[in-house]
């Protein structure tokens, strides 16, 4: 299955959104730090020498609470407050032990599901543009 952080930052946000107000009823929800915009460096590594280096900075979203006493982070690209509150609500609740998390998991599948199925047909779409140099070759 695909990294947990990417999905929540790839799937549609109605129904993150939705998902995680369905999770909240059975927990007790502290705001730690109401989402707020900052920026971000960007660590990138140089493809010849591998060596790391800073590509400059990124506009996120950030997101701190407690969810039945448990810490979550949440961060995602962009202005983004009710992804990055998701996001947190989501590392917090994770991170529970007496939660039942196949709902998460499921979701998390879904989700997964939906996001390689688009990416696919971007692809796909992509694909047809592509240019065949041999059939343009004269003899």
């Amino acid at each position: 299955m695909q990294d947990q952080d990417y999905i929540l930052c790839e799937c549609e946000l109605q129904l993150l959104e939705a998902f995680v107000v369905t999770l909240e009823t059975t927990v007790e929800v502290q705001l730690v730090k109401q989402p707020a915009l900052c920026m971000t460096m960007i660590q990138a590594e140089d493809s010849v020498e591998f060596q790391p280096f800073y590509l400059g900075e990124a506009l996120t979203t950030e997101c701190e609470l407690l969810v039945n006493g448990t810490r979550g982070i949440g961060i995602c690209l962009g202005d983004e407050p009710v992804r990055a509150y998701c996001i947190a609500f989501i590392d917090a609740y994770s991170q529970l032990s007496d939660v039942p998390m196949q709902p998460v998991a499921d979701f998390l599948s879904q989700q997964a599901a939906i996001i390689e199925h688009n990416a696919k047909i971007e692809n796909d779409l992509i694909l047809r543009t592509k240019v065949d140099f041999k059939l343009m070759e004269q003899d």
